[in-house]
C-alpha cells in the first residue's frame, strides 16, 4: 500500500498563540479604556490637584516659617546691635532704631520700657500700664513672666495689617528705664510678595487663616467677593461639590487636621487644600482652578489614547522583535541604571559642595555687606570709632573669605593633578623658627603658648617644596591655635628617624595641644573636605572644613603620612613622617647665605615713575592710591596696546617700571610685554614690568615670567608684599627717571 502523500498537520507556533492572545487583550483593553477614560480623567485630576496643592502648600509652609524665623533672627541681631551701642539718649535710639529699620527691612520697629512708654523712629509714645502701640489699642505686652517670643497680628496707623513679633529683652536701657520688649512686624502684603503667595495668572493662591477662618494675610481673589473670613464667603458664594462643605473644612480647621474640598464659582471648579502652619496655630489654605490641571491632564489622556490605537496596529510588528528587545533593553537598564547611579552621586557631590560653599561664602559677606551699610549709614552722623571698627571688622570677614576662595582653588586643584611639587633647598629648622614667628601674635592675642622643638635634627637642609610644607604647617597650627582655649599649650616639634634610603633624611613633625580635642568618630573622618565637629565648643570658630582635606593631600603628593591622636578635652596631636632628599654642600652654603629682605623704607621709592596698566577702574583707583602713598608718580592707562604706545611715543626715562594686568579686553598683559621687549632699539625694551592679576597660581607667575616680565604679584594685593617686589627691582640707588 502507499503512503499518503499528504503531509502531516503541525501545530501552532507558541509564538503566534502568545501573539493573537495580545492582540484579543488589547482590543478588549482598549476599548474598556476608551470608555473609561472621562471618569479616569477626572480622578486624575482631582488626585494630581491633592498632590498638587498639598506639596505647595508644604512648600509655603516651611516659606512661612523661614519668614518668621528670619524676623526673629533680625529682631536679635537689631536689639544686640542696640544693647552694644550703649546709647545715651531718646535721639540717639531714634537714629539708630531708623537705620536698623533700613537694614532689615522692618515695616515696624518698636521698643517698650518698664513704663509703658512706646519708642519708635518716628519718636516716643505713651502706652498703657502694660505697654501698648500708638494707635493699636488691642496689642498688649504681659507684665511678667513672657520669656519667649510670641507672634500677633496687628493693624498699623496708617491701617496696614501686621504680622507682629514680639521679644522680651534684658540688658537694654535708655535713661535708667529698662527696655523690656522689643517688636519687628512686617506688612501682609510685604509677605504676599516674600511667599509668593499668587502666580501670575491668578490662577493659583493661598491664604493664612485663623481656625476660625479669619484671614491672617490674605490674598487678592478673583473669585471671591471681599469677606473677613473665609467660611462666612465659601457659604454665600460656593457649591460645593462630591459631599464637601464649609461646616466639615471648618471642623477640620478646629481638629487641626489637613484636608481638601471642592467647589464650583461662578460655574466654574476650584480645589483648595488646607493644613496647619507649623510652628503657628494658623493656617494656610490653597487653592487651584480645576482648568489648570485638567486641560494638561486631558491633553495626556487624549495622546495615550491615540497611542494606545497607534500600537494596537503596530503590535504584531513589534512582538515579532519583543525577545530581542526585551534581552537587549534588560542590559541596557543595567547601565542606565549604574550610570544614574553614578550621575545621583555625582549630583548629590556637588549639591553638598554648593551647600557648603554657600554656607560659608555667605558668612564673611554677610558680616562685610552688613558692616558696609552700618559704616554708610554712619556717614550721617560720623562716630571714627565706630567706622573704624566696621572697617576692621570688613577687613577680616574678607581675609577669611580671600582664604576661603584659596582653600577651594587648592583643593579643586589637587583633585584634578593640577599641583605638582617644586623641591628646592631650604632649612627645616629655619622653616619651624617662622611658624612661630607668623603666629606669634595670634597667640599672643589667644593668651596661649608655642613652644618649638628641635631634637636630634643632625640634617636640616633638605630639598623640598617650601610654600606647600608652609601650608601644611600653617594649617595644623593655626587648627591648635583656634581650637585651644586661653591658657593653652601648643608643641611643635621636628625629629630626625633612621633613614631607610641612603641621601634622604626621615623627619617627623609633630603638632600637639591642650585644647578641645576631637570625638573618634569625627577623627575618622577629620581629613574629608567640608567636615567640621558639631558642637557648642566648636560651632562659633570660623573655618572652611578644607584645611585638613588640603593638608592630607599635600602630604600624599609628598609621598608622607599623617596621623591624629586625640580625646574630648584632652587635646589634639597630628603626626606627619616625610622623607626628604637632602641637600647637597653648594646648596647649603646657598641657603646659608640667603638672609630675608628688610622692610624699605618708604623714601627710597619716592619719583620713581609707574606706568599703570589695568582695565578695572576700581582697581586702577586701589592700585593708584597705594602708589602714591609710597610716593611714587603714576600713569594709567587701561589696556595693553595703549600702554605699548604710549612707550613706543614717550621720552627715554619718563617710566621706571610697569606694573600690568594680564586679562584685558583688546590686548592682554603677555601680548604688551611680548611686544614690548621685541620692541628693538627702544629704551623701554628691557623696562621692568610686573604683573598685578588675580591669576594666582604658580603656573601663572611662571607664565608670567616666560613671556618677559619681571615679577608677578596677585590680587588681592598684599601691599608689603608689593612695596618689597618694586624696591627689589627698583634698587635704591637706581636713578629716578627724569
Amino acid at each position: 500500500m502507499k503512503k499518503s502523500s499528504v503531509c502531516p498537520k503541525r501545530p501552532i507556533p507558541l509564538i503566534s498563540l502568545l501573539i493573537l492572545a495580545v492582540l484579543v487583550v488589547l482590543v478588549v483593553s482598549t476599548g474598556w479604556f476608551m470608555s473609561s477614560s472621562q471618569d479616569a480623567t477626572a480622578t486624575a485630576v482631582h488626585n494630581i490637584s491633592e498632590f498638587y496643592l498639598e506639596e505647595l502648600s508644604d512648600q509655603t509652609c516651611r516659606q512661612l516659617q523661614n519668614a518668621l524665623d528670619q524676623q526673629l533672627q533680625d529682631l536679635e541681631a537689631a536689639l544686640q546691635v542696640v544693647r552694644e551701642t550703649g546709647l545715651a539718649d531718646h535721639a540717639s535710639l531714634q537714629h539708630y532704631m531708623t537705620d536698623l529699620s533700613q537694614i532689615y527691612h522692618f515695616d515696624l520697629f518698636a521698643l517698650v520700657d518698664e513704663d509703658g512708654l512706646v519708642y519708635t523712629p518716628d519718636g516716643i509714645s505713651p502706652g498703657q500700664s502694660e505697654g501698648t502701640f500708638p494707635g493699636q489699642s488691642d496689642h498688649t505686652f504681659p507684665s511678667t513672666g513672657q520669656t519667649d517670643p510670641y507672634i500677633t497680628i496687628e493693624r498699623s496707623a496708617d491701617g496696614r495689617d501686621m504680622l507682629c513679633m514680639t521679644l522680651p529683652i534684658e540688658g537694654i536701657s535708655i535713661d535708667e528705664k529698662a527696655l523690656t520688649y522689643g517688636v519687628a512686624g512686617i506688612a501682609s502684603d510685604t509677605l504676599i510678595v516674600r511667599l509668593d503667595l499668587q502666580d501670575d495668572k491668578g490662577l493659583i493662591f493661598s491664604n493664612v487663616v485663623s481656625a476660625d477662618g479669619s484671614y491672617i494675610v490674605k490674598t487678592p481673589h478673583y473669585h471671591l467677593d471681599e469677606n473677613d473670613n473665609i467660611f462666612s464667603a465659601l457659604e454665600e458664594q460656593a457649591d460645593f461639590q462630591n459631599g464637601y462643605s464649609a461646616e466639615q473644612m471648618r471642623a477640620d480647621l478646629q481638629a487641626q487636621r489637613a484636608g481638601i474640598t471642592a467647589y464650583r464659582l461662578k460655574g466654574e471648579l476650584h480645589y483648595t487644600y488646607y493644613a496647619l502652619a507649623q510652628g503657628t496655630d494658623w493656617y494656610l489654605t490653597t487653592t487651584i482652578h480645576y482648568d489648570t490641571v485638567s486641560t494638561n491632564v486631558e491633553a495626556v489622556s487624549a495622546t495615550i489614547t491615540q497611542n494606545s490605537m497607534i500600537q494596537l496596529a503596530s503590535m504584531l510588528l513589534v512582538l515579532s522583535a519583543v525577545f530581542f528587545v526585551y534581552f537587549w533593553q534588560r542590559r541596557r537598564n543595567e547601565t542606565l541604571h549604574l550610570e544614574k547611579m553614578k550621575a545621583e552621586e555625582s549630583s548629590r557631590a556637588k549639591s553638598l559642595f554648593l551647600s557648603n560653599m554657600s554656607h560659608d561664602i555667605r558668612t564673611p559677606m554677610n558680616a562685610i555687606i552688613g558692616f558696609t551699610d552700618l559704616a554708610i549709614q554712619n556717614e550721617k552722623d560720623p562716630d571714627p570709632a565706630s567706622t573704624h571698627d566696621y572697617l576692621v571688622k570688613i577687613r577680616t570677614a574678607s581675609r577669611h573669605l580671600l582664604d576661603l576662595i584659596n582653600d577651594v582653588l587648592d583643593m579643586s586643584r589637587i583633585e584634578s593633578g593640577k599641583i605638582h611639587l617644586d623641591a628646592v633647598p631650604c632649612d627645616l629648622c629655619t622653616i619651624l623658627r617662622d611658624m612661630e614667628t607668623i603666629l606669634h601674635g595670634q597667640i599672643q592675642e589667644k593668651g596661649s603658648t608655642l613652644t618649638v622643638e628641635m631634637a636630634d635634627v643632625r640634617d636640616h637642609y633638605v630639598y623640598c617644596d617650601k610654600l606647600r610644607l608652609d601650608q601644611i604647617l600653617l594649617n595644623l597650627l593655626g587648627n591648635a591655635v583656634k581650637f585651644t582655649p586661653a591658657g593653652g599649650h601648643i608643641l611643635l616639634t621636628l625629629s630626625q628617624k633612621a633613614s631607610q634610603t641612603s641621601g634622604y633624611g626621615s623627619y617627623e613633625f609633630q603638632v600637639a595641644d591642650n585644647g578641645i580635642g576631637m570625638s573618634q568618630e569625627f577623627a575618622k573622618k577629620v581629613f574629608e573636605p567640608f567636615e567640621r565637629e558639631r558642637t557648642s565648643t566648636v560651632s562659633g570658630i570660623q573655618g572652611t572644613g578644607l584645611g585638613m582635606a588640603i593638608t592630607k593631600n599635600l602630604v600624599d603628593l609628598m609621598k608622607g603620612s599623617i596621623q591624629v591622636e586625640t580625646a574630648p578635652g584632652k587635646g589634639t596631636t597630628f603626626r606627619i613622617c616625610l622623607d626628604l632628599p637632602l641637600c647637597k654642600e653648594a646648596d647649603i652654603e646657598k641657603v646659608r647665605k640667603t638672609q630675608p629682605s628688610a622692610v624699605q623704607s618708604q623714601t627710597e621709592l619716592q619719583g620713581k615713575r609707574v606706568l599703570l596698566v589695568e582695565d578695572n577702574e576700581l582697581n586702577r583707583e586701589i592700585a593708584m592710591e597705594l602708589l602714591l602713598q609710597y610716593g611714587f608718580e603714576v600713569e594709567e592707562v587701561q589696556d595693553g596696546s595703549i600702554a605699548v604706545e604710549m612707550l613706543r611715543q614717550a621720552q627715554p626715562g619718563r617710566y621706571d617700571l610697569v606694573l600690568m594686568d594680564i586679562q584685558m579686553p583688546i590686548m592682554d598683559g603677555y601680548a604688551a610685554t611680548r611686544t614690548i621687549r621685541a620692541m628693538t632699539g627702544s629704551p623701554y625694551c628691557s623696562i621692568p614690568i610686573v604683573a598685578m592679576t588675580a591669576n594666582a597660581f604658580e603656573e601663572d607667575k611662571k607664565a608670567a615670567l616666560e613671556n618677559g616680565m619681571d615679577g608677578h604679584i596677585a590680587k588681592p594685593v598684599d601691599v608689603t608684599a608689593l612695596i618689597e617686589l618694586l624696591h627689589s627691582i627698583l634698587k635704591p640707588d637706581k636713578p629716578t627717571a627724569s
